[in-house]
């Protein structure tokens, strides 16, 4: 996924933080929080920040670039309130101080963003070590009640959010076609090529129905779980979409032992029952998750 910054050299990201730092303080002025200090996460599809309060309230500030469409981010915005309104503790975003979510925000430079701002969903991430079955478990109900809340949910016009499927395979493979000399040996790539064909055919025989399709987290990993008081917290919603349920648990569930992905699914089971051919078709939605091998350069 382009994610619309210059990070491909030291040089660049460096400039990037700079950058967006400066932006993101620029855009704290248009917001009533509290705040006396700042601290850099991460830079993905946009360069994260933790916000902090004298008062030990915290928020997470998001600075996007110019060139991402601000309708797909309120898309998003939307989407939390939707999940909110079902009983799902998720981020919750901020209005400025003229009323609104996104804010433009700029550097002396002129380098142009928009920023939006989320209450922080406290809790802790667990690394898979310390995975208990139960929390597991648990995981695997949080995301069926992610699944459950797609059910009804009825978008406003304008509703905009990227699609994982069929199309977003292809792309993806493109991409992994042009670059794989950097993360993977032939070897390994002529097995990619040979599973390509059940990818897509799968993709392209699978009918989408509302009891195996909607709106979906599309990257619920356990390093976007946070837990709270033994209970498990959805996080960072940025790749949001629409997709196939089986496509987002494969997210889930790829980075865990076995044993785990069944216990995984076990949790899943107690919300929503699975179709009896599930196994073969997450199967291939595994494979249909490049990220595992190589790291976007354009």
């Amino acid at each position: 996924m382009n994610n619309g910054f210059r990070i491909d050299t030291e040089i660049n990201r460096l400039h990037t933080l700079k950058q967006t730092k400066q932006a993101a303080l620029n855009a704290l002025q248009e917001y009533d929080a509290e705040w006396n200090s700042i601290h850099f996460i991460q830079v993905s599809e946009h360069v994260t920040f933790r916000i902090e309060s004298g008062e030990g309230e915290k928020f997470l500030l998001r600075i996007h670039p110019e060139s991402k469409s601000q309708e797909e981010t309120l898309s998003e915005l939307e989407w939390l309130v939707a999940l909110r309104r079902k009983g799902l503790v998720v981020p919750e975003a901020v209005l400025n101080r003229e009323g609104v979510f996104v804010t433009d925000t700029a550097t002396s430079g002129g380098h142009r963003y928009y920023a939006t701002l989320l209450k922080w969903v406290e809790g802790e991430r667990l690394d898979k070590k310390a995975l208990t079955e139960m929390s597991i478990r648990k995981m695997g109900t949080l995301l069926a009640n992610l699944h459950e809340a797609s059910a009804d949910f009825c978008p406003n016009i304008g509703f905009m959010r990227p699609s994982w499927g069929s199309v977003s395979f292809q792309r993806d493979w493109e991409h992994l076609q042009r670059f794989h000399c950097h993360f993977i040996s032939d070897e390994a790539f002529e097995l990619y090529t040979m599973a390509v064909a059940k990818v897509a055919n799968h993709l392209d025989t699978f009918e989408p129905n509302e009891a195996n399709y909607g709106i979906i987290h599309a990257d619920l990993h356990n390093g976007n779980i946070v837990f709270r008081d033994d209970e498990p917290y959805a996080i960072d919603f940025g790749r949001c979409g629409f997709g196939y349920h089986l496509y987002d648990m494969a997210q889930s569930i790829m980075g865990l032992l076995p044993l785990q992905r069944a216990l995984f699914i076990g949790g899943y089971e107690q919300v929503r029952k699975m179709e009896d051919d599930a196994i073969p078709i997450l199967e291939s939605f595994f494979r249909h998750d490049w990220r595992a091998v190589y790291v976007p350069t354009t």
